[in-house]
């Protein structure tokens, strides 16, 4: 081994154990050692370049930059900075917010048929700082209502903040093919709108397509004649032909009309009467509105033919017309709801009714007589 090397390790031993053995711990901090280790370090390193000097050369500059480098390391300092703090958020969160989840069903592009109810679902979550409560709803905010109320209620509860909340409302799909959307915001007690925060409208919507269906059937457009079973029918007895009034002999005459729905094609108590009206302007008659004598028509079902005095005096279970004059009857008279509701219940049956004076019992004094050569009914209707 070196014995530059040896002398410098034993210098520096001798130095530490004469600090430790010499000195009080508590009259010497460890800076204060530390300088006095320098110190004898240095100490010795001058008097072994001084004896090398004079006669042993043998020791380079290098070893005494080593031996200076082992003399002045020290341990590291404690760490003394500051651990990173975090900086306080400057935007408050506000009152009323919310944030939309999904669609919980109708997801946009569902097809529905004109006319189709359905009811749409929304997830949304109050993001704000404010519960919400039952004064608070959501409300239609413009495009397609669809037939939806103006506003619905979020909840009979109260949702806090973070808390998911699922929204309904019911709604009618459109009559016409196309696309439609409604859009939806929210409203707290105090009536203050507020949006979506994940929306950039700060709307959340619903939007269908509405498609109408290529089986539709095509409405269907007939005119019916009376049938064989239309008569009249006096107290003395029955005849053919659409007749009314007062015999001269004072006896009351009432008609009893008979349309043959079976003739219409495809018609059933499912399908749906579009229009359908009574036409009796082409008849012929005298004195019979001079005595203010209104003309009525009920509806009774009489068979296959009219029996006295039952289907004479029966009380009609509809009216379809009461006139006080002949320009009552001087052009088609409607009778759609009257005629959809005995297809209905019936079908493609025989639809019946009895015409008559309302004051055909006044007697002889009274004589007149109306009549028919053709009664029509006119109807359209999907089969």
């Amino acid at each position: 081994m070196n014995r530059k090397i040896i002398f410098k390790s034993v210098a520096v031993m001798l130095v530490l154990m004469l600090g430790a053995c010499n000195m009080p711990r508590s009259a010497v901090s460890p800076p204060e050692q530390t300088a006095l280790v320098e110190t004898a370090v240095a100490e010795t390193v001058a008097a072994d370049i001084g004896s090398s000097q004079t006669g042993d050369t043998s020791m380079s500059s290098t070893d005494t930059q080593e031996v200076a480098a082992e003399s002045t390391t020290q341990p590291p300092p404690p760490d003394t900075v500051a651990p990173d703090t975090p900086t306080p958020s400057d935007t408050p969160i506000p009152c009323n917010l919310a944030r939309f989840v999904k669609d919980v069903n109708i997801p946009d592009g569902t097809v529905f048929e004109p006319g189709d109810v359905f009811t749409k679902t929304w997830r949304l979550t109050n993001v704000g700082s404010c519960a919400w409560t039952s004064g608070y709803d959501i409300v239609f905010a413009g495009g397609d209502a669809m037939g939806a109320p103006s506003a619905v209620q979020i909840t009979s509860g109260t949702i806090n903040p973070g808390q998911n909340v699922d929204v309904s409302v019911q709604l009618t799909a459109p009559s016409s093919a196309g696309t439609y959307r409604g859009n939806w915001q929210l409203r707290d007690p105090s009536d203050v709108i507020f949006g979506i925060e994940n929306s950039s409208s700060g709307y959340f919507w619903v939007e269908i397509e509405v498609a109408v269906p290529t089986d539709t059937p095509s409405p269907v457009s007939a005119t019916l004649h009376t049938s064989s079973r239309t008569k009249n029918m006096s107290v003395g007895g029955m005849s053919s032909g659409t007749r009314l009034g007062i015999a001269p002999n004072g006896d009351a005459i009432r008609a009893f009309v008979d349309f043959d729905l079976s003739t219409l094609a495809g018609l059933s108590s499912s399908s749906t009467i579009l229009t359908a009206t009574l036409d009796m302007s082409n008849h012929d008659g005298y004195s019979c509105f001079e005595f203010l004598h209104p003309l009525k028509a009920g509806q009774i079902n009489f068979g296959t033919s009219p029996q006295y005095p039952g289907d004479f005096n029966e009380v009609p279970s509809a009216i379809l017309f009461e006139v006080p004059s002949a320009l009552g009857i001087s052009g088609p008279v409607t009778i759609t709801d009257i005629l959809q509701n005995y297809v209905s219940a019936n079908g493609a049956g025989h639809f019946q009714f009895r015409v008559w004076l309302n004051g055909d019992n006044a007697g002889s004094a009274f004589a007149c007589l109306m009549e028919w050569p053709d009664p029509l009914l006119n109807v359209t209707y999907l089969p």
